[in-house]
């Protein structure tokens, strides 16, 4: 698929970040895809458009606030009138106004069918060792962040905390038929060997050093020259003329040049006889030695920062200590004089450009790093509780992948409910939120730069609560789902509108989804019990003298409302009811806190029913429900498992309306008792005396277990 790409860089002056941006966006070009930069301008503008390459000359290298916002609205509108995928800063600056323009741009995206489908993606290259500053963290904030060499990898790791997975190691390559290869020369008339250092003009560059190391190099070859090629920042203005006087105080004027800035790099190479990097500060990669290696001049470097990833020491050149002149100097005469080294290394020097710095390699990898962060929307899922709940995403889980089947889903659930989607097939993440545990601002936090470091689009908020959206929002997504109208509403920056009357849980999910372009979904639950979750069922069931055909059924009598139950000699009562009936052995589920009750019941009842509360995990009763024929319970996390297991129900409803809590499914029989008071969605009955809990007293043991024997007369399911 074509990309279009957008790179911010802060000039285009020739420095090696410019250099890169100019032959990556050529090779775009030359691959089918469309190449934008914006950039305050530079002598390689009309290369850049002469390739048929888009420029917009906007001041992005500046921090003057008043004019801050305008570029961000600026960069904004060249990435929507454009259809960027793919907004790539190459310098801190440009980088923060290019991810404010990211997240402008992507929270107008729309998902509905017909609109794009994709928001567009913000990627950052560190081609250097930044300083520890606020700003500077603005380059690991990319969806992928590239390091041009394994050490600035390492710092954006360590002093930066960018993830490791978030890094992509991409060495800068060299267009190899732009620099063809030409042996060094062997001799030099009259001595004039031509020396140069090419870069820009600052003092990590070393430039100091590298003069007074000339100064000991002409001693031994007089009609050698030095030339120092490029320029210099306003700020560095001083620093060059500090390096010039340094030149006329050592009577060195006439065998050292300061000659500017030079656009055709190659044509300077095969002029030269040696190229020296002299940097005595953290020299990130080294661009110019790649080039020098392609073009067959001979090179000498300062063991600094990634330098030695680039340069094997007396393979492919020579190694000194940094801020050494005598050093250097004993290198470049070693070099000078022994001109049969200093074209095994020349050769050598090629042959490892070849393999490993191609700019064809380069430009494959860096586009594989545009479609990974590309075509990928990240998408997150809130559902913090309860177990019932985490069951009723199935649907919309399944529904998402649908929709964006190349999308990241992760889903951020309840520690104590994540083993139901362990094995999800429609996820690709999980991340376990633990409220007593994780509650507190410092976790949320903690939570928060964990979202944001994986630069999610958007956000389905399933939960709709105060900390579901507020984790929502420091997750930094552009877009986040959830229902409107409520007191945290204003977190969220598209919002489902509660319906006027209730509806079944999942078509209610379903509204949400709608936002999104997601209509018609089917509403089946789901749940992934896995091979030894039926295994250790199995063995319950023989422990409980379970014959293989004999009928099972599962009594959940607990429920976190205690509202919700029906009364346990009621349970009894209807265990033996079904005993006497049908020869149906009982189990009853719940979980360790609820084994009280269980017991209770066991006692209470004649035909002793397998006691199962606190024995099983989530998937293990998932895989319960699988074996039972019937289901009889209250409004409780069990009858969700159930409808996934497509096992027939009987629910017993009080405090609360089925409408909105009972899960989709063809065999379910409801018991509900219309009463003034009800629903009250109250966790304990307020009413005393004769009205206390009528709404569970009212279903009568008879009814219910008439409603099971029918379904126990429906043919086994398969």
């Amino acid at each position: 698929m074509a990309l279009t790409v957008l790179q911010l860089v802060p000039a285009l002056k020739g420095g090696g970040v410019e250099t890169g941006t100019i032959d990556l966006a050529r090779e775009l070009i030359a691959r089918g895809h469309r190449a934008v930069v914006i950039s305050s301008g530079g002598p390689l503008v009309q290369e850049l458009e002469a390739m048929g390459a888009i420029h917009y000359t906007l001041p992005i290298h500046q921090k003057a606030p008043w004019i801050f916002f305008p570029l961000v609205r600026r960069v904004a509108e060249v990435v929507e009138s454009h259809g960027v995928d793919v907004i790539h800063a190459r310098s801190r600056v440009p980088a923060v106004i290019g991810y404010l323009a990211w997240r402008e741009v992507a929270r107008k995206v729309t998902f509905r069918m017909g609109g794009r489908q994709r928001i567009p993606c913000f990627v950052t290259t560190a081609h250097g060792y930044y300083a520890d500053h606020p700003v500077s963290r603005i380059m690991g904030w990319g969806r992928l962040v590239i390091a041009n060499s394994e050490s600035v990898a390492r710092r954006m790791i360590d002093d930066f905390g960018v993830p490791t997975e978030k890094i992509r190691f991409i060495p800068r390559g060299v267009d190899l038929e732009r620099y063809p290869w030409a042996p060094p020369r062997r001799e030099a008339p009259r001595g004039e060997w031509r020396v140069a250092a090419i870069g820009r003009i600052s003092p990590i560059k070393g430039l100091r050093e590298l003069i007074r190391a000339f100064e000991i190099v002409v001693k031994q070859f007089p009609k050698a020259e030095l030339r120092i090629v490029g320029d210099a920042e306003p700020k560095q203005r001083g620093y060059l003329a500090e390096l010039k006087s340094i030149v006329r105080n050592l009577e060195l004027s006439e065998r050292v040049k300061f000659t500017g800035h030079e656009l055709n790099v190659p044509a300077l190479l095969h002029q030269l006889d040696l190229v020296v990097l002299s940097s005595t500060g953290q020299e990130a990669f080294g661009r110019v030695l790649i080039e020098a290696g392609a073009a067959g001049v001979p090179i000498i470097a300062t063991r600094v920062g990634g330098v030695p990833e680039v340069v094997v020491d007396r393979k492919t050149g020579l190694l000194v200590p940094p801020a050494d002149p005598v050093a250097l100097a004993t290198a470049i005469t070693s070099l000078l004089k022994d001109r049969t080294l200093a074209g095994e290394l020349a050769r050598e020097n090629r042959k490892r450009v070849e393999s490993v710095y191609p700019m064809s390699r380069m430009v494959s990898q860096t586009l594989e790093v545009y479609h990974e962060a590309s075509e990928r929307l990240r998408i997150l899922v809130v559902k913090l509780s309860a177990t019932g709940d985490v069951v009723l995403i199935t649907p919309s889980l399944r529904a998402l992948r649908q929709r964006f089947p190349q999308a990241h889903i992760t889903v951020l659930v309840g520690r104590q409910n994540s083993e139901l989607l362990n094995r999800c097939p429609y996820l690709d993440d999980l991340i376990t939120f633990d409220r007593r545990r994780d509650g507190s601002l410092a976790v949320l936090l903690r939570i928060g730069k964990r979202l944001r470091s994986a630069q999610m689009d958007l956000v389905v908020d399933f939960q709709n609560n105060r900390i579901s959206h507020w984790l929502g929002r420091l997750s930094g997504a552009p877009q986040r789902y959830g229902y409107g109208g409520r007191r945290w509403s204003w977190l969220l920056s598209h919002q489902a509108m509660e319906p006027q009357s209730p509806m079944p849980p999942v078509e209610h999910q379903f509204r949400l989804l709608q936002l999104l372009g997601i209509e018609g979904a089917g509403t089946h639950l789901e749940l992934w019990p896995g091979s030894s979750d039926q295994a250790r069922v199995d063995g319950l069931l023989q422990e409980g003298w379970i014959a293989e055909n004999q009928p099972l059924v599962a009594v959940h009598p607990g429920s976190r409302w205690i509202s919700k139950r029906w009364p346990a000699e009621r349970y009894a009562e209807l265990i033996d009811r079904l005993a006497a009936a049908a020869k149906v052995r009982v189990i009853l589920t719940g979980s360790e806190d609820e084994r009280p009750l269980c017991e209770q019941i066991h006692s209470a009842a004649k035909v002793k029913p397998i006691v199962a509360a606190g024995s099983t995990s989530l998937n293990e009763l998932a895989a319960l429900m699988r074996r039972c024929r019937v289901l009889i319970c209250g409004d409780s996390a069990p009858l969700h498992m159930a409808s996934a297991a497509n096992t027939p129900l009987v629910v017993l409803f009080g405090p609360t309306d089925p409408l909105r809590h009972l899960p989709p499914g063809l065999q379910q029989k409801v018991f509900k008792v219309d009463l003034p008071c009800s629903p009250c969605y109250r966790s304990i009955c307020p009413r005393t005396g004769r009205g206390h809990m009528e709404c569970m007293r009212s279903i009568s043991v008879e009814e219910v277990a008439e409603a099971v024997l029918d379904f126990l007369k429906e043919p086994v399911k398969v």
